[in-house]
């Protein structure tokens, strides 16, 4: 009885303390480089943008009809302005998409909207023309379909996908077959010589009482799926646009097939623990080269009238997250509006947005995981210098500042000694106090990768502050909360003008609990900028940290990696490092997703070999 009674204790108290593991954040977040921001058109709307074959951007919108741009230099510049399809007969042309199919045939399609008075030779409908040299002349205007000629009654935002065989399917929102109420569907065309001639217009998707609109389709890196992102007014509890994909088996291929709104295949998409507040229209959907789906949509939360949100989101298009704001910084009287996406080069997403009537551009990187390059030239003065060793060149791995306004940049690099940190803070307002609230940068540290949902061993928290001082916490598990510790063996510096500020610092190995640096061992890291906008009891304390990231909870950091190196002999025996090491390798699970212990595989190696997922990547433990 007592040792069934203690069995009982010891399961319950093991269950309470694992309970605190969370299965770790590994999805991408995009930071967005405000130098790349760019404006594409001096007037217009519903932009949308792609890279051609050749390397050059090409970007279409609505501006006295339809007008395209191009690039020739990754965005940096755009050309002139080039109208391609003029407004006539009092109908305004609306709302263009774009695409480059296989064989190189540009086609641009849009959707002319008649003006009052209604007559009924004016329908609204949908077009497209041509070109086949690369965007230099365009065929004549293409019927791809027609609706009726009130407004009520309308067809809207056309956009096209190619699939493998060659088939081109043009999606678009479609009232015209309810002309006694106020629904609306998703309707598709499709074309099997390259947009020349299309199909008669059949149903994807409905929701009968509720106005399914503006898709925006592709085709999921495993050439299986087509998913649509469409905006849908009929989810229950809302009472809003709630962005949506709704999706179809390729082989089915919308034959005798459409998507009703109780169907598994519609699907909210948005994960709202971590982004309650993701309501609102006008959603746009891409997928990254490695197979996470990035979508964004317009609402009016946030700066400004209406702002552009963007998330990030699994290789099947669900799972959306990271929600950041890529023209963070608008006039409180601005709109982002009409937004779209693109992906260019190997993987830069692209965002584009109507901004107050006319057209801008900014560029984002979506990291999924940090590394740490061996360096031995790093000093640590407050500079940073070209090849010093830091990841990127530019000390520019991460790029917050978007939300608050304050662009910041962060960077890791090590030796044999120590891990190297540096941020790069533009600040026109810096402000260096004493107490907490002052200026500085916060760094989250996990290096025993223990995905905790509260401060424990191997959890450290460090705040660089702009006077060079630290102040520093540890995890333990006795408390499970921030305990100080003394920083006398880390070395920071720092470099200040009257726009900017750098910081440095040195965190010894043994200070982390190391005596060898824990390369391509599995760690985490987050960071948080502090910006005082005044001094004094009423002074303005901003804060910003990593998307979808709290303080205390290391699982939402961003996995954090050091890269081996040649010039780093890594011969460390075993057992050269502490427990921080062994709890980083019980982080490694197997192919059904199972946590796998050290012991286990120690008795692997003497075994079969197994196969082993640790950051997404197999191992072969023999």
């Amino acid at each position: 009885m007592k040792r069934n009674l203690f069995t009982l204790v010891f399961l319950l108290a093991a269950s309470v303390a694992g309970a605190a593991y969370h299965e770790p954040y590994n999805s991408s977040r995009i930071f967005w480089d405000t130098t790349t921001r760019t404006t594409i058109f001096s007037s217009g709307g519903y932009a949308r943008m792609i890279e051609l074959q050749d390397g050059r951007y090409m970007a279409c919108c609505e501006s006295g009809g339809i007008c395209i741009s191009f690039s020739s230099n990754k965005g940096a510049t755009w050309s002139g302005s080039t109208r391609i399809v003029d407004n006539h007969n009092n109908t305004p042309n609306c709302v263009p998409d774009l695409i480059q199919l296989t064989d190189g045939t540009i086609i641009v399609a849009y959707n002319p909207r008649p003006s009052t008075p209604y007559t009924e030779d004016r329908k609204f409908g949908i077009r497209c023309k041509r070109s086949t040299d690369n965007g230099q002349t365009w065929s004549d205007e293409i019927w791809i379909n027609d609706a009726h000629h009130t407004f009520a009654d309308g067809c809207w935002e056309p956009s096209m996908l190619e699939l493998p065989s060659g088939e081109v399917q043009l999606y678009f929102a479609d009232e015209g077959p309810f002309t006694s109420s106020g629904e609306q569907q998703i309707s598709m065309c499709r074309s099997f010589d390259g947009g020349q001639t299309w199909t008669k217009a059949q149903r994807i998707c409905f929701r009968e009482g509720y106005r399914d609109g503006m898709p925006v389709p592709i085709l999921l890196n495993d050439g299986q799926t087509i998913v649509v992102a469409i905006e849908d007014n009929g989810w229950s509890g809302f009472g809003s646009f709630v962005p949506t994909t709704v999706r179809c088996p390729l082989d089915v291929n919308w034959n005798n097939f459409w998507v009703s709104a109780g169907s598994t295949y519609r699907d909210r998409s948005i994960n709202y623990s971590l982004c309650p507040r993701a309501l609102g229209g006008a959603p746009y959907l891409r997928q990254l080269p490695w197979g996470e789906t990035i979508m964004s949509h317009q609402s009016d939360y946030g700066p400004g009238k209406n702002q552009m949100y963007v998330y990030v989101g699994n290789d099947q298009a669900k799972d959306f997250k990271a929600m950041s704001q890529p023209f963070g910084q608008i006039g409180t009287n601005d709109n982002v509006l009409w937004n779209s996406l693109a992906v260019v080069d190997t993987g830069t997403v692209v965002a584009v947005g109507g901004i107050s009537g006319h057209i801008e551009m900014i560029k984002g990187a979506a990291v999924r995981e940090l590394f740490a390059n061996y360096a031995e030239t790093i000093t640590v003065d407050g500079k940073q210098t070209a090849g010093e060793g830091y990841f990127k060149p530019k000390a520019t791995q991460v790029i917050l500042g978007q939300q608050e306004g304050v662009r910041f940049s962060c960077d890791f690099a090590y030796d044999r000694d120590s891990l190297y940190f540096t941020t790069r803070v533009g600040d026109r307002t810096q402000h260096s106090q004493s107490g907490q609230d002052t200026d500085g940068l916060t760094l989250y540290l996990d290096m025993a990768n223990r995905c905790e949902t509260a401060p424990v061993d191997g959890m450290y928290r460090l705040f660089l502050k702009l006077d060079g001082t630290i102040q520093m916490w540890h995890g333990t598990d006795a408390t499970r909360k921030w305990l100080t510790a003394k920083a006398d063996e880390v070395r920071t510096a720092v470099t200040h003008t009257s726009t900017s500020y750098i910081i440095e610092a040195a965190i010894p190995w043994s200070f982390l609990g190391f005596s060898f640096p824990p390369v391509d061992q599995p760690l985490r890291a987050a960071f948080e900028l502090t910006d005082c906008r005044s001094t004094g009891a009423s002074g303005n304390t901003v804060r910003e940290i990593l998307p979808d990231c709290t303080r205390n909870t290391s699982w939402t950091y961003m996995a954090f990696r050091l890269l081996p190196s040649p010039l780093l002999a890594i011969d460390n025996p075993q057992g050269a490092n502490d427990s921080h090491q062994q709890q980083a390798d019980s982080r490694i699970f197997d192919l059904q997703g199972r946590p796998v212990s050290l012991a286990e595989r120690n008795e692997d190696s003497v075994h079969e070999p197994r196969i082993y997922i640790r950051g997404g990547r197999k191992y072969a433990i023999r």
